[in-house]
């Protein structure tokens, strides 16, 4: 019944915060914080403080049995020695899930494994309540620009509602990491779910949850261990069949992450070769830092919203105003395993057309338009649009990568671009460089239509290259 736990737990209808505070620098209070300023009805939110009194509006209760109303979830905030005794009360109340920030569990040694054990017992082994953590941030759904529920403990903003869902070990991706991705990169997000030392439920209960829920189309995950191998490997070769990218930043790889694995969650260590293996037979991708992980991510799930066609023949053309930067792509894109095929005579043909004499452009897809411009006297955004329309009809091209350079005696008509991704419905990718005040309005406008931007050469390719990746294996789920 996993699923319709998680559901509750993500959607509860009345929360209970219990270590309930009246000083704003404490978690207790900021968590009352955050559900009421992201619009959980104020009347639904009943803070559990042993002294009287009231805070933010909201009258305190000495403990939960003194709610009068039903209560969906517990939000506890509390040292860990009297988390039993605050379960046995929430499951005397009837409350059917507890999502537990506190610390101090099995990342601190023994005393943390008995504290555990003395858990399992009140809740009989979890069937009575069911546990998210501890030792976590929490979950958080967006619904709207400006609602959904929000359990963390730092004051969540400038967040747009999206298809992404994210499973993480590291409370820091249920906390100030959201706010930056948010609202520095755009990412837009559904669910997020901080499951810390996941004591009951793990990262595949989240997962399976996410694979039956229409919103979530990319899946993000950090994780320091695997609860059950079996089970995550058959959850992703279902996302596999139903068309999920799972994106996978593991943690604690190197013997020394092994060791700050087990101080930060427990989490105990795993083989690392047997792991390897199982990422292998699972067809997830793999990221190397948080960083990656959610670019990958971002990418794809711009891509899933713009249903351009697949490039499962690897096949890109590269548009550069650099000779230099050509020549460094032409590198990575033979690293990465990208082709730059070779172009049909009538698009050379065209092409040719728009270059000066003395520079006729290649006749594989390496097109470095400077001398264009030149012939234009300057008209780069004419070059620009006529180039892309003859690579983006090319018929060996599945898709492409292009090199922007915006200043203001050469500023790039991002309209242009956006008009033309519309029109082809093949991948676009760009990579932009110029002054920050200048680009950073650019990109902001791209990733609003669905073009996936960045600022390093490498990064672009990389992340075209996940695409091809997801892109190889959904064809061979189609045949």
């Amino acid at each position: 019944m996993s699923i319709e736990d998680i559901h509750l737990l993500f959607h509860p209808k009345s929360v209970a915060v219990i270590g309930a505070s009246t000083t704003p620098l404490k978690g207790g209070y900021r968590i009352l914080d955050n559900l009421i300023q992201n619009g959980f009805p104020r009347d639904k939110i009943y803070p559990i403080n042993p002294n009287s009194g009231e805070v933010l509006g909201l009258k305190f209760y000495t403990s939960v049995d003194r709610i009068p109303n039903p209560v969906d979830i517990a939000i506890i905030f509390v040292p860990n020695m009297v988390i039993p005794k605050i379960l046995q009360q929430c499951i005397e109340k009837g409350i059917r899930g507890a999502i537990i920030q506190a610390a101090g569990f099995e990342e601190i040694g023994e005393s943390g494994f008995q504290l555990r054990e003395e858990i399992r017992k009140v809740t009989d082994n979890f069937k009575k309540i069911r546990i998210v953590g501890p030792n976590c941030t929490g979950l958080t759904r967006v619904d709207t620009n400006e609602s959904g529920f929000f359990s963390a403990f730092i004051r969540q903003f400038g967040y747009r509602r999206g298809n992404i869902g994210v499973i993480s070990q590291s409370g820091m991706l249920n906390g100030g990491y959201f706010i930056y991705l948010s609202t520095r990169y755009g990412l837009k997000f559904r669910y997020v779910a901080s499951i810390g030392n996941k004591m009951d439920l793990t990262e595949n209960d989240f997962l399976e949850f996410y694979l039956q829920d229409a919103s979530v189309k990319v899946i993000a995950c950090y994780l320091e261990s695997f609860s059950d191998p079996r089970r995550f490997l058959a959850l992703c070769k279902h996302a596999e069949k139903i068309k999920k990218p799972i994106i996978l930043l593991r943690g604690g790889i190197t013997n020394l992450g092994k060791y700050a694995t087990r101080s930060h969650t427990g989490a105990l260590a795993e083989d690392s070769q047997l792991i390897q293996a199982l990422i292998r037979q699972s067809h997830i991708q793999s990221s190397s830092n948080f960083q990656q992980l959610f670019q990958y991510t971002h990418t794809h799930s711009l891509f899933i919203d713009a249903k351009d066609s697949l490039p499962i023949n690897r096949n890109v053309a590269f548009l550069t105003v650099s000779g230099g930067a050509g020549t460094i792509a032409t590198d990575l894109i033979a690293k990465y395993q990208l082709h730059l095929p070779n172009l049909t005579d009538s698009t050379h043909e065209e092409l040719s057309k728009i270059y000066p004499d003395w520079m006729s452009p290649n006749r594989f897809s390496l097109l470095d338009i400077w001398p264009a411009v030149e012939k234009a006297q300057g008209d780069s955004n004419g070059v620009y649009k006529r180039v892309m329309e003859l690579v983006l009809t090319d018929p060996n091209i599945d898709g492409l990568l292009l090199s922007v350079f915006n200043i203001k005696e050469f500023p790039f008509n991002s309209d242009m671009l956006i008009e033309l991704h519309n029109k082809y419905h093949k991948p676009i990718f760009a990579w932009i460089f110029g002054p920050a005040a200048d680009i950073i309005p650019i990109m902001d406008e791209l990733k609003e239509n669905l073009i996936p931007v960045f600022e390093n050469l490498e990064d672009m390719i990389q992340n075209f290259v996940s695409i091809c990746a997801f892109s190889s294996e959904i064809s061979k789920t189609d045949k």
